[in-house]
């Protein structure tokens, strides 16, 4: 019930009672009116809507700080009976808890909106339940019927677009890539070939062949594509709580820009915490929405992967950290270092970039790369003086 109803019901009681103490007969009829009309609003807002409401997240992952969608399918089942307007509330919704406000449906008709919710943290983001309230035309009674049950949706941490590799990795990842034809390894398409007395039928590429009116068939490649090691610091000691959300959401650039390429990344963290994915970040996106903080004690040291030796090391550090990176494989030529600092900004290193508390992480990156290019170029003039030579 509202308030206006409230205000109605109690003077109509009130008079009521007054009228049947006094006996004035005019006075009662006009206050059981009053709480008729009340109370037939109340039982009005108690019935059910003939309504089916279905809400479904537009994405079931998002980075956090994107507002995510929720579709609203909502139709009137009855056969001759207009549905009343409702009001749509999601009670994980911040502020108000309305999000739709819904017109009067006829008999049959459906209708399709959305609204957005905040994800400002990264982690398991609660719908609902969703309910629709319904609210006589008087304005004296209200009531809430349940539409929809909870869900959930996964919160990627804030991904830092950063842009390419620095010239060490670079040059690393080339020197690593290294490409030969196999004859039948079903691995990458290649080229097409003309058919020769052997091959296997299956392989015939019939669109080309009926195009160029003779058989052709598919030549595969093996390419061997660099495996990336990403490694989180996630002593709690290394880094305030805001400052891990910064190294988390830089984890997650570095973590995107090496699964775009093609190869495999590991994420390892101080914590224990190991992930592989190939060609896609979305299993290490999906386990950097949890990674958390740990005390020293608590923590072991980082066990590096087989092979890691031959691995490209991408390092995500704080400043206060009492293991460093230096302290896993050296890497050399291979490994970009992201230190996040607080008090004192670290000594200038060709692998390290600094950024600091008021800084732009991918800024800072943005001036890795221009200084690493500017560097790889100092070394490539002599060597080109000397050729023209």
């Amino acid at each position: 019930m509202t308030r206006a109803g409230v205000q109605t019901l109690i003077p109509a009681l009130v008079s009521g009672a007054v009228a049947l103490l006094f006996g004035l007969p005019e006075l009662f009829f006009v206050a059981a009116t009053c709480a008729g009309l009340v109370l037939a609003a109340a039982a009005g807002v108690l019935l059910r809507p003939p309504l089916r409401i279905a809400c479904a997240p537009a994405r079931r992952r998002v980075p956090a700080g994107t507002p995510l969608a929720v579709g609203v399918r909502v139709s009137n089942g009855a056969r001759r009976r207009t549905a009343p307007s409702v009001e749509i509330i999601d009670d994980s919704a911040e502020g108000t808890e309305t999000v739709l406000s819904l017109p009067a449906l006829p008999s049959g008709a459906a209708l399709e909106e959305r609204y957005c919710l905040s994800t400002e943290r990264r982690g398991w983001r609660v719908l609902g339940p969703v309910w629709m309230e319904v609210t006589d035309p008087f304005g004296l009674a209200r009531h809430r019927h349940r539409a929809a049950p909870r869900d959930k949706v996964l919160v990627w941490p804030r991904i830092d677009d950063l842009a390419g590799f620095a010239a060490a990795v670079e040059d690393a990842t080339e020197r690593r890539r290294h490409t030969r034809i196999v004859p039948g390894a079903e691995t990458d398409l290649h080229s097409l070939r003309r058919y020769e007395p052997g091959d296997d039928p299956h392989r015939i590429h019939w669109p080309s062949s009926t195009r160029h009116r003779e058989l052709l068939v598919r030549r595969f490649e093996t390419v061997e594509r660099p495996e990336t090691l990403l490694y989180l610091e996630t002593d709690a000691d290394a880094a305030t709580a805001e400052v891990f959300e910064r190294m988390v959401s830089a984890a997650a650039g570095l973590a995107t820009l090496a699964a775009s390429a093609g190869g495999t990344v590991r994420l390892i963290t101080r914590g224990g915490a190991e992930v592989r994915a190939t060609g896609s970040a979305v299993p290490i996106l999906d386990a950097l929405a949890f990674v958390a903080q740990s005390r020293p004690e608590d923590l072991a040291a980082p066990l590096l992967p087989v092979g890691a030796a031959r691995m490209i090391l991408l390092a995500v550090v704080g400043d206060m950290a009492p293991h460093r990176p230096d302290g896993l494989p050296r890497f050399p030529g291979r490994r970009v270092i992201l230190q996040f600092w607080q008090n004192e900004a670290p000594s200038s290193h060709r692998d390290v970039v600094a950024v600091g508390p008021e800084d732009s992480t991918a800024l800072r990156w943005q001036e890795h790369l221009a200084r690493r290019s500017g560097t790889a170029r100092e070394r490539e003039a002599p060597t080109a003086a000397a050729a023209a030579g």
